[in-house]
């Protein structure tokens, strides 16, 4: 237990109540308790919760002081390292997250020729695929559409979307069963997971040729990676390629897709905001497209806590805490919390549309300091263009066959709705409706 855990509360929810309602539930409910800066757990494995937007501002103005976590076996860090090495997500501070940084942003501008045209196929495929009875799922649908947004312009056109929506779907269960194995084993025993080792051959026989056939191309990501650490020369720089493509491929899918599920939850619920960005859309503009993409952002971001470990010790609150501890900031609660947001859990999209600045502690879907989403442009583009190219063609509602307990969220790889999501779909040039039940 740190020196300093008795000057802030602990909060230990029952195995049994921890299990039922899920971490995001036990967070909130710490909070209204004790307030923004607790501890949550077992005192002897304890994590520190810091949910004020003061403590996100101490995270801008001191972030050296706050690192990624890679020891912990229970912090996702740690797994997303055990799963992914050096890819950017989970690099470790200095030399490696820099060379990773440098590499990858400019492979997710929003601008880039074929990430665009991508973007606006995915947006058009959205509109037939709605209509479709036969699908089951809208979840699939939205994380299939992030996946069209980005496979083009990552792989190029060598491997197909069944392929990688596959390796994905696999990526995930990895990640689940590593969490569930971390508590009884050890750093090496994880790294030699049997499921972990069958996971990276299935990566290196389906995206190793792809590198051992890029020679000379600069369009895609795997095209220029390889074109800057040329793995063929040298064989140690391609298991950092592998691990780089399949770090933003599963960012850029998972999180782009919860987040559209999310929007269009949203707006379902509110038909104005769809008229107002149909009316828009006629004379070009996006502004309101891009204000409901936010506002949904931060009503329902899909990453609701992000994870540092304390650097040396460091005054929070008048309060010493201490090198090591592990800490977690949340965009969930901030974006939730009457001192930050009036009428924090009203869904008002026109918060976004006025002139003045929203400080970067009290909006933060994105994380926030060098570590921030290095897609996030390239995210709010892919979103705003599905949102307004959906509202110029359907008006859509939530169907009455929706149970509100589906609406509320769960946290998982990340926030999403907790039960099946149905619509009711009116085209806006026809008189015929279709209802899609996923």
């Amino acid at each position: 237990m740190p020196d300093n855990a008795q000057a802030i509360p602990f909060f230990t929810p029952p195995s049994s109540q921890f299990a039922r309602l899920g971490f995001l539930k036990i967070a909130e409910m710490a909070c209204r308790q004790h307030g923004d800066k607790v501890w949550i757990g077992e005192k002897d494995n304890a994590v520190l919760l810091l949910a004020g937007a003061r403590h996100v501002r101490l995270l801008i103005e001191q972030e050296s002081q706050f690192v990624k976590e890679f020891e912990h076996l229970s912090s996702a860090s740690t797994i997303g390292r055990i799963l992914l090495g050096q890819s950017l997500t989970t690099s470790k501070e200095g030399e490696e997250w820099r060379l990773a940084r440098k590499l990858t942003t400019p492979l997710v501008n929003p601008k880039s020729p074929l990430l665009k045209q991508s973007t606006d196929l995915s947006a058009r495929w959205l509109l037939d695929i709605l209509q479709d009875p036969q699908q089951t799922s809208l979840r699939e649908i939205c994380l299939h559409w992030a996946l069209m947004c980005v496979a083009e312009g990552f792989f190029g056109r060598e491997i197909s979307l069944a392929q990688l929506n596959t390796l994905i779907g696999h990526f995930r269960d990895i990640y689940l069963q590593l969490i569930i194995a971390a508590p009884d084993a050890d750093y090496e025993a994880l790294c030699r997971h049997p499921a972990l080792v069958a996971f990276r051959l299935e990566a290196e026989s389906l995206l190793g040729p792809l590198l051992d056939d890029a020679r000379g191309g600069n369009t895609t990501m795997l095209e220029r990676l390889c074109q800057a650490l040329s793995p063929g020369a040298h064989p140690e720089a391609r298991e950092r390629v592998i691990n780089l493509l399949l770090g933003n491929l599963a960012a850029s899918v998972d999180n782009t897709g919860i987040a559209l599920l999310w929007t269009l939850t949203h707006l379902s619920q509110h038909l104005n905001y769809q008229h107002c960005v149909r009316e828009e859309a006629a004379q070009g503009k996006r502004n309101m497209a891009s204000a409901i993409v936010r506002e949904s952002l931060r009503l329902t971001p899909v990453t609701a806590f992000f994870e540092r470990r304390v650097a040396e010790n460091i005054v929070v609150d008048d309060v010493v805490i201490t090198a090591g501890t592990r800490v977690l900031f949340s965009p969930w609660l901030i974006h939730r919390h009457a001192a930050c947001w009036a009428e924090p859990l009203c869904f008002r999209p026109e918060r976004f549309l006025g002139e003045e600045k929203i400080a970067p502690e009290h909006f933060l879907p994105f994380s926030v300091g060098k570590r921030n989403c290095v897609g996030m442009t390239l995210a709010l583009d892919q979103l705003t263009t599905a949102v307004a190219t959906l509202c110029e063609h359907f008006q859509f509602s939530l169907a009455p066959s929706t149970s509100p307990a589906a609406l509320t969220p769960l946290f998982a790889l990340n926030v999403i709705p907790r039960g099946d999501l149905s619509f009711i779909l009116a085209s806006t040039n026809k008189a015929e409706q279709h209802d899609h039940i996923p």
